[in-house]
C-alpha cells in the first residue's frame, strides 16, 4: 500500500534538531459515542499518550523493517543489488482514553534501527473519531525530550536538567515548543502490523552483591534483556549504569559489558529512571551509589511460552529452559536475533536453524509470518541473493545456511501449522535462489558470494581460540543445503503446484548431490570429507553415504568430544535419534565434561552460549536448535505430516531421563505427555480433532 492508502493526506513530520528523539503534540476533537482510532508510525520506535495515560503498553513499536531503499545496502559488496522495502504502522482504539471535545495527543519518537539509515525520528498519524478525521502536519509541535545520545546498540544519556519535563519526558516549558517541519519518506510500501509489539513482561527486584568506591553491583539471578529502573533524588548529578552478563572471582565483568551504558543527569525529583529506546542484555547492574535501583524490566517480544518440558536429567531441563530464556531475550521489535547486545540482527542462519524449535515452545506464529517478509525482503531482486541478516544490516554469514531461510523458515512453518501460503507466496523467490547459487558455483559446488568474500559453511565449532575455523569444508557444507533445500520444495511439489518443475529441480539436486560424492566421498572408509567436524551426518541427511557412513559417525560421536557447530550439533543429534540411536543421543546431549551444554550449564550460566567455551556472547540461541527433539522423541509428540491435527505419541525414557513429563500447544489445544519410568505408567491427553496414535514400550496402545 501506498502512504496515502493508511494515512489519507497526513505528512511525516519531524524536527530541525539533530536529537535522537523528538517530542511531538497536538490536539483534536473527539465524539465521546463513537469509536476513535490512530493509525501511527513513528520512525524508528514510538511511545504515543492521550491526555496523559498511555495508549498502549507497547514497547519499540513499530517493528522493524527494511524501511527503504538505502546506499550500498547489500552484504555481497558488489553494488547494485536492490530490495524491497516496507514500512509498518500501528492502529490503536483509544476510545477509552478520550473525552467529548479536545483531546491531547503526545508522542516521543526515539531513532531506532531507523538511525542505520541516516534518518532523523519521523512521525506520521492519522486519527477518526465518528466522522471527524485528524492528521499530522506541519501545524503539530515539537520540542527537545531528554536523550542527548542514542546508539540501539550500546545506551542513551539522557539529560533531564534541559528543561522541565513531566513523568514521560515532555517539556513543561510552552517556550520548548515549535512547529514540526514536513517532510516524507523515500518510495517504500505501508503495512498495518500484525505482529506483535514488544512489553514489559514482568519485573523483578534485583540483589545487591556488594557496594564500593562509589557504586553497587546487582544480581538479577538470570540473564535477561530489558532495563534497569532507579530513582535519585539529588540533582544535577550524572548517574552512571553499566551491565555485564558474568561476574570474575565475584566481581562485575567488564568483559562482558559489551559497551552497553547508559548516563542520566538528574532534576532532583522522584521521577524514575530508565532506557527510552533501546534495551539492554545483562545479569548483572553496576549503578552509582547515589542512584536507588527499584526493580529491573525483563522486555521482549509478547509472545506466549506454550510448552513444558521436565525430566530427571538436569542438562536437557537446562536445555529447554535456557533455550526458551534466550530465545525471549532475542525477539525485539519483530526480529528473532542473534544475540541482545552485540550484533541484534536477525540472522538468517540462526534464524532458520532454530525456528522449528522457536514454533515448538512458543506461540510465535504471527511473528514468523512477519519475518518471512524480512527474508522476502532482502533478496536482491536482480541476482536472487538473499542477504545474510533479515531485516539487513551489515554482518556476516554465506550462501548455504543463511541465505536458504527462504526455504527453510516458509517449509517448517508450514510443518508446523500447516499454512502452505508462505511456500507458495516466497516460491518463485526460491527458484531465483538456487540460479544464484548456481552462479556462484564451481565444478558445482557452492563457493562464496564472490572471491575474498568472509563465507562461514559451519560456525563456532570447539577450540581454546575465539570462533576456530572449521575443518569441515565450507563448499561441502554450501552444497547440503542447496541440496537440502531443493528436497523440501520437491516433497511440496503437489501442495505447491509446481509438480511441472520436479524433473527440473531433480536434475539440479543429482548435480549438487554428485558434486559432493565425488569431491569428498572416500570409497575406502564411507567417510565425508574425512568425516571431520561430523562430516558424515551432514551427508546422511540428505540421503548420501551408506551403511560404514552411519557407523563412523556414530562410532566418533561415542568416542570422541564434542566437535560440533552451529549446524552440525543439530543434525548429529537429529541423525541418531532417527536412527534408532535414542541412548546416544541423550549422551550427547547430557555430557557435562567441555564441550557440552552441561559445561556450560556448570558454569553457572542460564542462557545458550554463542561458543562452547570463553563466549563473546552468552545469550546465542542457535545451539538451542536441538530442543525440538526433547518433544519429537523423549516426550515422542511426532507429526505424521502437517501440522499436529494426525500424530504419533511415543515417549522414550532411559535411566538417564527418568521420569519425563510436558506438552506443547497444538492449533487445536494441549498436548500432554507424562510417563513414570519405574512403575510402567504412561499418561497422555490429546484435544478434541487430534487423531493420535498412542505407542509406548514398544506396544501399540491406540491406533
Amino acid at each position: 500500500m501506498r502512504q496515502s492508502d493508511i494515512f489519507d493526506n497526513a505528512e511525516f513530520i519531524t524536527s530541525e534538531s539533530d536529537r535522537p528523539a523528538i517530542c511531538f503534540e497536538s490536539t483534536f476533537f473527539a465524539d465521546a459515542s463513537a469509536k476513535t482510532e490512530i493509525t501511527i508510525c513513528g520512525l524508528g520506535f514510538f511511545r504515543l499518550y492521550i491526555n496523559g495515560k498511555p495508549a498502549s503498553d507497547d514497547w519499540f513499536a513499530p517493528v522493524t523493517s527494511h524501511y527503504h531503499a538505502q546506499e550500498n545496502c547489500h552484504c555481497t559488496q558488489s553494488y547494485g543489488e536492490e530490495m524491497k522495502s516496507r514500512v509498518y504502522a500501528v492502529k490503536y482504539d483509544i476510545s477509552h482514553l478520550v473525552r467529548a471535545g479536545e483531546n491531547e495527543l503526545h508522542a516521543i519518537v526515539g531513532i531506532g534501527w531507523y538511525a542505520e539509515y541516516g534518518e532523523k525520528p519521523v512521525l506520521c498519524y492519522k486519527i477518526t473519531s465518528g466522522e471527524r478525521v485528524f492528521v499530522s502536519d506541519k501545524s503539530v509541535r515539537c520540542a527537545d525530550g531528554p536523550l542527548t545520545y542514542y546508539n540501539i546498540h550500546l545506551g542513551e544519556k539522557q539529560d533531564y536538567t534541559l528543561n522541565t519535563f513531566d513523568q514521560f519526558g515532555f517539556p513543561s516549558e510552552s517556550g520548548a515548543w515549535k512547529n514540526a517541519v514536513e517532510t516524507s519518506l523515500p518510495e517504500t510500501e505501508y503495512y498495518i502490523q500484525d505482529c506483535p509489539n514488544d512489553k514489559i513482561i514482568y519485573s523483578d527486584a534485583p540483589k545487591k552483591l556488594y557496594e564500593k568506591g562509589g557504586y553497587a553491583v546487582y544480581d538479577i539471578g538470570e540473564n535477561i534483556a530489558g532495563t534497569y529502573v532507579f530513582t535519585c533524588a539529588e540533582l544535577g548529578k550524572t548517574i552512571t549504569v553499566s551491565v555485564s552478563e558474568n561476574l570474575i572471582d565475584g566481581e562485575f565483568d567488564e568483559s562482558r559489558n559489551h559497551k552497553q551504558t547508559a548516563e542520566f543527569i538528574t532534576d532532583g525529583t522522584d521521577r524514575e529512571y530508565r532506557l527510552l529506546f533501546t534495551w539492554q542484555a545483562f545479569r548483572y547492574v553496576k549503578i552509582d551509589s547515589r542512584a536507588r535501583l527499584l526493580r529491573v524490566d525483563v522486555i521482549h517480544t509478547d509472545v506466549l511460552v506454550t510448552s513444558l518440558f521436565k525430566c530427571g536429567n538436569p542438562v536437557l531441563n537446562w536445555i529447554y529452559d535456557a533455550f526458551v530464556r534466550t530465545q525471549l531475550a532475542n525477539m525485539h521489535a519483530g526480529i528473532p536475533s542473534d544475540c541482545p547486545h552485540i550484533e541484534r540482527r536477525g540472522y538468517t542462519g540462526d534464524g532458520e536453524l532454530t525456528c522449528e524449535s522457536v514454533m515448538t515452545t512458543l506461540d510465535a506464529k504471527k511473528f514468523y509470518l512477519k519475518w518471512m517478509e524480512d527474508i522476502s525482503d532482502c533478496q536482491d531482486i536482480h541476482s536472487g541473493h538473499v542477504q545474510y541478516t533479515a531485516p539487513y544490516f551489515k554482518c556476516g554469514g554465506g550462501p548455504g545456511g543463511w541465505g536458504c531461510a527462504i526455504v527453510e523458515v516458509p517449509y517448517k512453518f508450514y510443518k508446523m501449522y500447516g499454512d502452505i501460503e508462505p511456500m507458495k507466496k516466497y516460491y518463485p523467490q526460491m527458484l531465483r535462489y538456487f540460479d544464484y547459487l548456481d552462479a556462484h558455483s564451481e565444478n558445482d559446488l557452492v563457493m562464496s558470494d564472490q572471491p575474498g568474500l568472509w563465507c562461514l559453511g559451519e560456525w563456532c565449532v570447539p577450540g581454546d581460540k575465539r570462533f576456530v575455523k572449521p575443518d569441515i569444508p565450507v563448499p561441502f557444507v554450501n552444497n547440503y543445503f542447496y541440496v537440502r533445500s531443493l528436497d523440501r520444495i520437491i516433497e511440496l511439489a503437489d501442495p505447491l503446484g509446481c509438480s511441472s518443475d520436479v524433473i527440473r529441480l531433480a536434475e539440479k539436486r543429482k548435480i549438487k548431490a554428485n558434486a559432493i560424492i565425488s569431491n569428498y566421498f572416500d570409497n575406502a572408509t564411507g567417510d565425508f570429507a574425512e568425516n571431520k567436524n561430523s562430516a558424515n551426518v551432514f551427508a546422511l541427511d540428505i540421503g548420501l553415504g551408506d551403511e560404514r557412513t552411519l557407523k563412523r559417525a556414530v562410532e566418533k560421536i561415542k568416542s570422541e568430544p564434542l566437535n560440533t557447530g552451529i549446524f552440525g550439533t543439530d543434525i548429529t543429534v537429529k541423525i541418531l535419534f532417527e536412527n534408532g540411536f535414542f541412548d546416544e543421543a541423550v549422551e550427547f546431549l547430557s555430557r557435562e565434561t567441555y564441550p557440552s551444554f552441561g559445561f556450560i550449564m556448570n558454569s553457572g550460566a542460564t542462557t545458550l552460549w554463542e561458543e562452547w567455551q570463553k563466549p563473546r556472547s552468552m545469550s546465542h540461541p542457535m545451539f538451542g536448535a536441538v530442543t525440538k527433539y526433547l518433544f519429537e522423541y523423549i516426550l515422542g509428540i511426532r507429526r505424521k505430516g502437517v501440522g499436529y491435527d494426525d500424530v504419533v505419541i511415543e515417549p522414550k525414557t532411559n535411566e538417564t531421563i527418568g521420569d519425563v513429563t510436558g506438552f506443547i500447544t497444538s492449533e487445536k489445544g494441549v498436548i500432554s505427555v507424562s510417563v513414570e519410568r519405574k512403575n510402567g505408567v504412561c499418561r497422555v491427553r490429546v484435544p478434541n480433532g487430534v487423531n493420535a496414535e498412542i505407542i509406548f514400550d514398544g506396544k501399540v496402545i491406540r491406533e
